[in-house]
């Protein structure tokens, strides 16, 4: 129960957060976690975007971006450098580097915490949101390609252009198809009691 309320707690504190453009516009150091939002037109988005209805309430990916002791055990101290404000940079980039997306179309927040919340407050937000983007490389940091299996990122089929279109884009439409089978998934309740408890006491916050 402790657990679940610290996971709550977290979620809670980076969906209180504001709302900033991407990447934000002073850097900042620390790491953390962050939530990216998308607004835009792309089809493959219709039924996320209807869902959220310009709240910003549905991330489309949810990252972390660990601090230097984060395989050191617990430290006091968060982290000098800008880990996380770096990392948000990052997806700018790769945003901006595609055909079919404008950077301009989305938002995210961030909260930077000490290492030792990062994963679980990670972790809880991708069980209760279900972020589309999440697992399809998007944040791999081999371009264009799956971190596990060395195949071409579904994410990168369906927007061509981060670091050179990569082979496999014929695979546009499979990504299409997760992101909105995932996206329709959001109305429907979490099938685990413990992780729907934990939804519905967030989404009092929200």
């Amino acid at each position: 129960m402790a657990v679940e309320n610290v996971g709550v707690t977290l979620a809670v504190e980076l969906l209180e957060q504001p709302l900033s453009n991407m990447p934000p516009e002073k850097p900042f150091s620390g790491a953390g976690i962050y939530a990216l939002y998308y607004c835009g037109s792309h089809t493959a988005y219709s039924t996320l975007c209807k869902l959220d209805g310009g709240r910003f309430k549905y991330p489309v990916y949810i990252g972390k971006a660990a601090g230097e002791s984060a395989k050191q055990g617990f430290s006091p101290h968060g982290s000098s450098e800008r880990k996380l404000h770096g990392r948000i940079v990052e997806h700018s980039r790769s945003i901006e580097a595609v055909e079919n997306l404008a950077l301009a179309d989305f938002r995210c927040r961030y909260l930077v915490l000490n290492d030792a919340y990062i994963t679980l407050a990670e972790a809880v937000m991708i069980r209760l949101f279900r972020p589309p983007w999440n697992g399809m490389s998007f944040g791999s940091k081999v371009v264009g390609k799956n971190r596990m299996t060395g195949k071409p990122g579904l994410w990168d089929a369906l927007h061509p252009g981060r670091g050179g279109r990569p082979a496999g884009v014929d695979r546009a439409d499979q990504a299409a198809e997760l992101i909105g089978r995932r996206s329709a998934e959001l109305s429907q309740d979490l099938a685990d009691p413990t992780l729907r408890r934990m939804y519905q006491r967030v989404m009092k916050f929200v």
